[in-house]
């Protein structure tokens, strides 16, 4: 795989770029009918503070009243500091690919980490750091959003930031919209998600995804994770 030049200059200009048609089609038709059908054990993410994950079967199953109450936190939180909710799969678990990981994710898990993959990576970037690339999937659905945040943390070996889009179609109307913002937290730059299109910037850098609209026509699903320095220790 060779980056296009453009995308390896507006990295260095501006510290994010797009890479269009990232997979074989074939196979990002595939991960999208995946994420979008099933089967995918989602789970409902949530700042508590601390991220915490309950299967979303669970999260629904409740009355609707303690539904309500949590969604009410969770927006008087938002109001004025840091706070999410979507849901996920983790696909990486301890520097390697869950052993429930359906085959399309184990597969792609695997991909990202193969010589091949790390070496257009190191292109794209001019970094010989990137030693890594974990991922989970991700689906925000009318009323998800992810509030401003850097990715910061050090600990993790995080370099660059990414999102696979899987979109088939997608109108900015819709929301759920990657947005990088300046110290005074102006929009400076906003991407709309695709389909097939890597989202790729430097860590860190002030972002946010808007709250998906109650009329958005599908959920907006995608692969993210870091490109990191190292892996993350093993789970024992």
């Amino acid at each position: 795989m060779i980056p296009p030049a453009a995308a390896v200059g507006r990295l260095v200009g501006t510290g994010r770029t797009r890479v269009a048609d990232l997979l074989p089609a074939a196979e990002a038709t595939a991960l999208h009918a995946l994420l979008d059908h099933g089967p995918v054990d989602w789970q409902r993410a949530i700042e508590t503070p601390g991220d915490v994950e309950v299967p979303v079967a669970l999260f629904e199953a409740q009355p609707i009243e303690e539904q309500i109450r949590i969604m009410s936190r969770v927006h008087a939180e938002a109001r004025d500091g840091f706070q999410f909710i979507f849901d996920r799969w983790r696909i990486d678990v301890g520097g390697q690919a869950s052993p429930a990981a359906p085959a399309l994710l184990a597969d792609l898990h695997r991909r990202f980490n193969s010589p091949e993959f790390l070496a257009f990576a190191r292109a794209l970037t001019g970094d010989d750091r990137i030693a890594y690339v974990d991922a989970q999937a991700t689906r925000f659905l009318p009323g998800h959003f992810l509030n401003r945040h850097s990715d910061q943390l050090d600990r993790a070996g995080r370099l660059y930031a990414y999102v696979l889009n899987l979109c088939p179609r997608w109108r900015v109307e819709w929301g759920g919209l990657l947005q990088f913002l300046d110290d005074e937290g102006d929009v400076t730059e906003t991407l709309t998600p695709g389909f097939n299109t890597l989202n790729l910037f430097r860590v860190p850098q002030p972002h946010a995804v808007s709250m998906v609209s109650p009329f958005a026509g599908a959920p907006r699903l995608s692969i993210t994770g870091w490109w990191r320095a190292f892996p993350p220790e093993p789970v024992t």
